[in-house]
């Protein structure tokens, strides 16, 4: 393993997934061929991954394994230990509309990750379920409906409205599956 804790420190996004199998594709800027061969080395050592290919122009890491001795999330934790977050965690088709990898999609879809992980952890803290995608857009709206109520619209400086535009414009990027269905 490595000590760099920026080693990949980027993004990667779950292309395949089958039960033996899980291929991932790293952010083209985060490509290091080096590194990469670092993490098929380490993905190696570990028992019961019994392959890994690596596609350096792609950027694409291909994981075999004995699925009766690892889960994928166990297989994709391994590969945290390079300091990766993964764009969807068991929901690969979620990004689909972010097929031109640009930053801006990798960004959205890791801090999307990142509330998803801050969930997890709290939860598995307190056992109280909290759900970071509603609580943040509904701080925002508190944030704006408490600006405008002791300093008005404020059109002069920032306005409250909006802290209301930015919960609003949140819930609906935070869960965009529920906005296509409604």
């Amino acid at each position: 393993m490595t000590n760099d804790k920026n080693a990949m420190g980027g993004h990667a996004r779950v292309v395949s997934a089958l039960p033996g199998r899980i291929r991932v594709k790293v952010h083209p800027t985060k490509r290091d061929p080096a590194l990469m061969n670092e993490v098929k080395e380490s993905m190696r050592s570990h028992e019961g991954i019994h392959d890994v290919r690596l596609n350096h122009n792609t950027g694409s890491i291909t994981v075999r394994y004995d699925h009766h001795r690892h889960t994928k999330e166990g297989v994709m934790k391994f590969l945290e230990d390079f300091d990766t977050v993964f764009q969807s965690l068991g929901q690969e088709a979620e990004f689909t509309g972010a097929e031109d990898g640009s930053e801006d999609a990798f960004a959205s879809a890791g801090f999307v990750e990142a509330l998803n992980d801050l969930n997890r952890r709290i939860y598995g803290k307190t056992g109280i379920p909290v759900n970071l995608k509603l609580v943040m857009p509904l701080l925002f709206a508190g944030a704006g409906l408490w600006s405008i109520s002791k300093r008005g619209l404020m059109i002069e400086a920032v306005p409250g409205w909006l802290f209301l535009w930015f919960a609003f414009d949140m819930f609906v990027k935070l869960h965009p599956s529920e906005a296509v269905k409604a």
